[in-house]
């Protein structure tokens, strides 16, 4: 199982970085409770920023930014973390995420993990990035992580933060191996079957996503053969 990290750590020792070290650790941990082999890779956007600035305003993508999204592509679970700066992460993390595929994080479960100042910020991953990733066809986990400067500061605030991510992670990699499972049980199914002719699949990773007409995946909630006409639905 394949592990990305989407951080922008703005300084080479930021809470950012040190969240997002705190999650692929106990995700890690996590999968191996579960029997998982889990590889873990990390991108940090600010290594991307002249590379996203350039996209925004030619359209063009630069090698680093095709090599960033192809992992993106390739993994199997995601976990983001950025800095709240003005009750909203930072841009330049919005960024990576407005300009990629719509379809980039499709049947991919995915963490969403913040640092701030003050629990005030708490609820800035719900707001602006639980809504980006969705619309991006994530599946994002039902626990965000924030961390705030008293969570590093106290012992208190420690243990909490990393009960929080605990929790987290055992539902990111609790809906992986779900997903992996429910794609092993189609593959076997349909190598009992004869092939159909209009049946299609694609498999992306150990536990890519998987799917066909009769187990419609969802990267097929747009498609015009398996919606049903209007005037059917007015029959009843």
């Amino acid at each position: 199982m394949r592990i990305l990290s989407i951080t922008t750590s703005l300084s080479e020792d930021s809470t950012t970085l040190k969240l997002s070290n705190k999650i692929i650790a106990a995700a890690t941990s996590a999968a191996d409770d579960a029997g998982l082999s889990a590889e873990t890779e990390h991108i940090n956007v600010r290594n991307l920023s002249s590379d996203l600035t350039d996209m925004a305003l030619t359209g063009f993508r630069s090698e680093n930014l095709e090599e960033a999204f192809a992992k993106v592509a390739e993994a199997d679970v995601i976990v983001t973390v950025a800095p709240v700066y003005k009750v909203a992460p930072v841009g330049l993390h919005t960024l990576f995420w407005q300009l990629i595929d719509e379809k980039a994080l499709a049947n991919k479960p995915v963490l969403i993990g913040s640092t701030g100042g003050t629990p005030r910020h708490s609820m800035a991953g719900e707001t602006v990035l639980r809504p980006m990733l969705s619309y991006l066809k994530g599946i994002v986990v039902p626990t965000t992580i924030f961390a705030a400067t008293d969570d590093w500061g106290s012992i208190e605030g420690g243990r909490n933060l990393n009960a929080r991510i605990a929790q987290a992670s055992d539902e990111l990699i609790g809906l992986a191996a779900s997903l992996h499972n429910v794609a092993a049980d189609s593959a076997a199914d349909n190598a009992d079957k004869p092939d159909d002719a209009g049946a299609a699949s694609a498999t992306t990773g150990e536990f890519g996503s998987r799917g066909s007409r009769r187990n419609p995946s969802i990267n097929d909630e747009f498609d015009p053969e398996l919606i049903t006409p209007f005037a059917q639905l007015l029959e009843g």
